[in-house]
Parts: C-alpha cells; sequence; structure tokens
C-alpha cells in the first residue's frame, strides 16, 4: 500500500511513482507583491506632491514681489540701463531741441549763474583807493581825470563830446567774472560800462576798442550785452530793469560761450554766442562814457573780477 503523504521532514524526496508533489504558493510572497505596489503608489504620491512644491517656488521666485522683499537679492535699482534705448529717443518723450541763443528765467523758474570766486576787488565806499596794478586811459576832455573822490571812482563833467575814461586790470587768465556797484547821477546820467576785453584798451587810441565778447553797457534803468568784432559792434541781448535809487549792482559770469548776467533785482539772464568763447581775455575793464555836454558822470562804488 502505497501513500501520497509528502515526507515532512525532506520536502525534496517524492514518493510513489517519482512525480514531484505539487506545492502551494507560500502566503507570504503573496503579502511581499502587495507591499511593493503599495509602496510603489506612496513613492508615486511623494514624487508628485514634491514638483508640485517645486513648480509653486520658483514661480514664487519669479514675482516681482519676492524680487522686491528678498533680502538676498540687493538693492533693486530704478536707473534705465545706459545703452538702453541709445540710439531712439522713446516715443513718449518730445524730440531733443537745440538749446536756445538766450535763456530768461521761465515762469515759475529761475535760472542759475555758476559761481565764480573775484581774486579782486576794490570798495571804494570803504575807502578802498586805486586797484593796484591798474591802468587808465582817456579821451575827449574832462574837467578832471579818473580818479577817487569822497568814495567813488568817477571823472570830472564832460567839456566835449564823447569823454570816456577806461580803468583796466590784467587778471593774469581770462576773465570769468566781473561786476560793479554802479552810481549813476539822478539827472542827465551818463553811462558806464563792464567788460573783459580779448587785448589791452591801453594800447588802442582815440575811441578804438579791442575785440570782445564779454561787453555790458549799463544806464539807468537798462543794460546791453554787446560784442566787437571785425563786423563791428552787434547786441547779444538786453534788458531793464526797475531803478530803485542811484545804485545798481550788475555781476557777468561766463563759462565756455556762454554768460550768466546778473541785473540789480538779482534776476538772470543766461546767453549763449560763440563770440562770448572765441573773444574772451584776462584784461578787466570799468568804463566811464559820456556822449554829450551836460551829461553828469556816473561813478564805480565797487569793483571786482576774477
Amino acid at each position: 500500500m502505497t501513500t501520497t503523504a509528502p515526507n515532512r521532514g525532506d520536502g525534496s524526496k517524492v514518493t510513489g511513482g517519482g512525480r514531484r508533489p505539487e506545492r502551494p504558493v507560500p502566503a507570504a510572497r503573496s503579502d511581499r507583491t502587495s507591499w511593493s505596489r503599495i509602496v510603489m503608489l506612496v513613492n508615486v504620491v511623494l514624487i508628485a506632491g514634491v514638483a508640485i512644491i517645486g513648480v509653486t517656488q520658483l514661480r514664487g521666485d519669479q514675482s516681482p514681489d519676492r524680487v522686491a522683499t528678498d533680502p538676498t537679492a540687493g538693492a533693486a535699482s530704478t536707473l534705465a540701463d545706459p545703452d538702453e534705448g541709445a540710439s531712439e529717443a522713446p516715443a513718449t518723450e518730445a524730440p531733443a531741441t537745440q538749446a536756445p541763443a538766450t535763456e530768461a528765467p521761465a515762469p515759475g523758474g529761475t535760472v542759475e549763474a555758476p559761481r565764480v570766486k573775484p581774486t579782486m576787488r576794490s570798495n571804494f565806499a570803504k575807502g578802498d583807493r586805486w586797484p593796484v596794478g591798474a591802468g587808465f586811459r582817456e579821451t575827449g576832455r574832462l574837467a578832471w581825470p579818473l580818479g577817487v573822490v569822497d568814495g567813488l571812482m568817477t571823472h570830472g563833467p564832460a567839456e566835449g563830446p564823447n569823454a570816456v575814461s577806461w580803468l583796466e586790470k590784467w587778471m593774469k587768465t581770462d576773465v570769468r567774472t566781473i561786476g560793479a556797484r554802479v552810481q549813476f547821477a539822478p539827472n542827465h546820467s551818463g553811462s558806464a560800462a563792464i567788460t573783459a576785453w580779448h587785448t589791452s584798451v591801453l594800447e588802442t587810441s582815440g575811441l578804438q576798442q579791442p575785440r570782445t565778447g564779454m561787453r555790458l553797457a549799463l544806464q539807468p534803468g537798462a543794460w546791453q550785452l554787446v560784442a566787437l568784432d571785425v563786423h563791428g559792434q552787434s547786441t547779444l541781448e538786453s534788458g531793464t530793469y526797475p531803478a530803485s535809487g542811484r545804485s545798481a549792482t550788475f555781476t557777468m559770469v561766463r563759462r565756455g560761450d556762454t554768460i550768466w548776467i546778473i541785473d540789480p533785482t538779482g534776476t538772470v539772464t543766461q546767453v549763449r554766442d560763440p563770440r562770448i568763447s572765441s573773444l574772451s581775455g584776462p584784461w578787466a575793464s570799468w568804463e566811464l562814457r559820456e556822449s554829450k555836454v551836460g551829461d553828469r558822470p556816473a561813478g564805480f562804488q565797487e569793483i571786482w573780477a576774477g
């Protein structure tokens, strides 16, 4: 009698006619397969979650608010790229135009002159005498020559037409600023002028004068900026001011081909002309002039240049 029960001591042995018995699938293997599937599913979920978080983080980093508040990003610059749009102006901007030759103060605004410190100053009203190193020239007939009288540099009344006195000071370098505090006569006042000459006025004669692009002719209540060149005299700019009292202070400042004129009220007028630069020079001059007998001379209370 034969049996089909397996030998529990050795599962590799067979009984009967040499046939290997069929073994059932162990239950542990089925459990491992299920657990692998669960782990794989969990990994997929975790990978998907990490991807979603990464995309969100990337979008947050690219937002403007993130750039502005990120402490590691540094200060954000509001300046445009200097190379951006260099060849073409933005469509919203008006086309650039050349600056006008004359720029008077705009309504509600002011024009400021550069600051240039004078290197010489004589205040005759406070007792200063003749400027050191200055010379003078006169033409026409005068009651007495140019000098300081009672705190005023002036000359005697004209005894003929075209009576002129020039006081000149060589400044070593081209004049950048020149000014004067002028006292006009109360009635029928003569005129005055402040000038930076290209060459010395003392080397001319009669009514001849050197070339200049920086000459301010002064009368009570009015002024004219003129240039003198080979073609004669031409007016570059003119202006008026309310005459208040007999004293009036004028200043000119030059930079390159531009002059700023400061009148007695403090108003600044800017004038640009190529002759201002090309005819500049180191000779500063202050001038008194009467065109006819009966005009009463003006005088200088103070002069300066630099």
